[in-house]
């Protein structure tokens, strides 16, 4: 693994590489995230030292397969990073059939979590975002507007997305697959 950030961060996004029980999906029984990059089991991502880059206030977003939410909910992984979960943002993928045993799993959820005293957002917006899938496992650029506002609004900076596939103007990032980074030129993180 890379070395982890050692910064602190007022807001984290984070996308783990989670682990099914079944590693080979679809047709071909070869596609899915076991065949994209390496996977973590539960106690492996408890593990990760995400508490020691967090301020004492900060937010926390992390992706949940829906498949696996029960199982997330019941695992330390929230204790272990220091974390409570608030609400739920979900993310309907359209122009997708998405893959899955019992029905095809289009939406994917992003619990917003806190650590310390952080006010609520106040959004006046749904919280669900529709888009396009990009590439395998790339966030949608909709959850990016959804949060930014209030991360500016209530300072939650600076912030870093964890496990992400591009770099974002103003966001430090970290995980094994960055790209360059999308939108603009500006000045961003690590």
């Amino acid at each position: 693994m890379i070395p982890f950030p050692t910064e602190k961060y007022r807001f984290i996004a984070a996308d783990p590489p989670w682990k099914y029980k079944n590693v080979k999906t679809g047709g071909t029984m070869k596609s899915g995230a076991a065949a994209k990059y390496p996977l973590m089991s539960l106690s492996e991502i408890a593990d990760l030292p995400v508490k020691s880059i967090a301020e004492k206030a900060c937010v926390l977003c992390v992706w949940v397969p829906v498949p696996m939410k029960v199982e997330i909910a019941r695992s330390d992984i929230l204790k272990n990073w220091g974390f409570t979960y608030k609400t739920t943002v979900f993310w309907r993928k359209k122009k997708r059939n998405g893959i899955g045993y019992w029905y095809r799993g289009v939406v994917e959820e992003n619990w917003l979590c806190i650590r310390g005293k952080v006010k609520a957002f106040g959004v006046q917006k749904p919280n669900i975002i529709e888009s396009i899938p990009r590439i395998h496992s790339q966030k949608p650029e909709e959850f990016f507007q959804l949060v930014e506002p209030s991360i500016k609004k209530f300072d939650l900076n600076p912030k870093i997305e964890l496990f992400c596939r591009q770099r974002r103007p103003g966001w430090d990032s970290w995980g094994n697959q960055i790209q360059e980074c999308i939108c603009t030129e500006e000045t961003h993180g690590n």
